[in-house]
């Protein structure tokens, strides 16, 4: 017994001193961990400051759910999939915005890592939309085609990755928010014989990874932490208002 209530001692305060660099949804999920470990006291105070330090979003009001929950002795609502559901959606939407503002990906020419003159451009507009956007993480995903051996084009789309890579860095993107991945001719864009075909799979994709929202954008309405203006026509589908509003 006084191992155990030294493990949950140690983890409630680990969670307590990873909050002052969590976001809302990460601090919401450690306030309901704390509930289930019955310890109450730290989960109430995450729970807390998830409701005073992001007031109007989701989290906020699953947070005070889960206190009135505490309050009145009832099971606690476990909304830990809910939560990585929301996450993965935004994240999502994201993509989209990402794909209609300024494109995901550039091309090369044949046996080459060097960025031209219009891929330079690319990868500029792609550096200021980040820029703009501070907590997305990205994965440059170099790719090459079918001319050459594995090996070689394995490290070609890695050079290619990289070159990528290297812009959004010159560009003012911090590089710890950047994963490059060398994909070599397994994952295709056109699956082709001939050259001009073939030229589509010669190309690095600035792929959206992951998105922690973390309370510095004004809330779009009472339960939204989207941001609140758009700046380019909304995609298409049932959710183009929040892809709209991601875009800004």
């Amino acid at each position: 017994m006084l191992t155990l209530t030294g493990i949950l001692a140690q983890r409630v305060f680990a969670q307590d001193e990873a909050a002052d660099r969590e976001t809302a949804a990460e601090l919401l999920e450690d306030g309901l961990d704390a509930l289930s470990d019955h310890a109450d006291e730290s989960g109430r105070r995450l729970l807390d400051r998830v409701v005073s330090d992001y007031p109007g979003t989701i989290e906020a009001s699953r947070a005070k759910r889960a206190i009135a929950a505490l309050d009145s002795g009832e099971p606690i609502p476990d909304e830990r999939a809910q939560i990585k559901a929301g996450l993965a959606e935004r994240t999502g939407e994201y993509r989209r915005a990402f794909l209609v503002d300024v494109g995901d990906r550039v091309f090369f020419a044949e046996n080459s890592a060097i960025l031209g003159g219009r891929a330079r451009s690319i990868v500029e507009g792609q550096a200021r939309w980040l820029n703009a956007r501070p907590d997305l993480t990205v994965q440059v995903i170099g790719r090459a085609d079918e001319d050459g051996g594995r090996t070689a084009l394995t490290a070609l789309s890695l050079q290619r990755a990289q070159a990528v890579r290297d812009r959004l860095v010159a560009a003012g993107i911090a590089e710890n928010r950047i994963e490059v991945k060398a994909a070599g001719n397994a994952d295709r864009l056109a699956v082709c014989g001939g050259p001009l075909c073939q030229a589509q799979n010669r190309n690095a994709e600035v792929y959206i990874k992951d998105w922690r929202y973390d309370g510095t954008w004004p809330p779009r309405a009472a339960t939204s932490g989207y941001p609140a203006k758009a700046s380019v026509a909304p995609v298409s589908g049932a959710r183009s208002d929040q892809a709209e509003a991601i875009s800004q």
